[in-house]
C-alpha cells in the first residue's frame, strides 16, 4: 500500500469506530434510562453532536458526562434543551 492508501484506510476505520461508539452511547443512554430515545447523536465533520430535550438540568449534565466518557478522544458538541414542565402562571391568550 502507498502512504495515501494507508491514510484513507485509517480515516475510514476511524469513522466506523466513531459510528460504533455512537451506537454504544445511544444504547447506554436508553439502557440506563438516562435519556429518552429522542436524543439525536450524529457525526458531523470531525465531531459528534448530541442534541435533544431532557426533563432536568441534572439529566442534561448526565448525558454530557456519559457522552464524553463513551466518546473519549472525539470532540463532542451538545445542544441539549431542558424542558420546562411547570404549569403556566396565566392562561394562554389566542388572537
Amino acid at each position: 500500500m502507498t502512504d495515501p492508501d494507508i491514510r484513507r484506510e485509517s480515516r475510514e476505520s476511524g469513522a466506523d469506530n466513531t459510528e460504533y461508539r455512537i451506537a454504544h452511547l445511544q444504547e447506554r443512554l436508553v439502557r440506563e434510562e438516562i435519556a429518552e430515545l429522542g436524543m439525536r447523536i450524529e457525526s458531523r465533520g470531525g465531531a459528534v453532536v448530541v442534541s435533544g430535550t431532557v426533563p432536568t438540568a441534572e439529566c442534561r449534565d448526565t448525558v454530557v458526562r456519559v457522552a464524553e466518557e463513551e466518546l473519549a478522544g472525539v470532540p463532542v458538541r451538545t445542544d441539549i434543551v431542558v424542558a420546562d414542565a411547570t404549569a403556566p402562571d396565566r392562561p394562554e391568550e389566542l388572537a
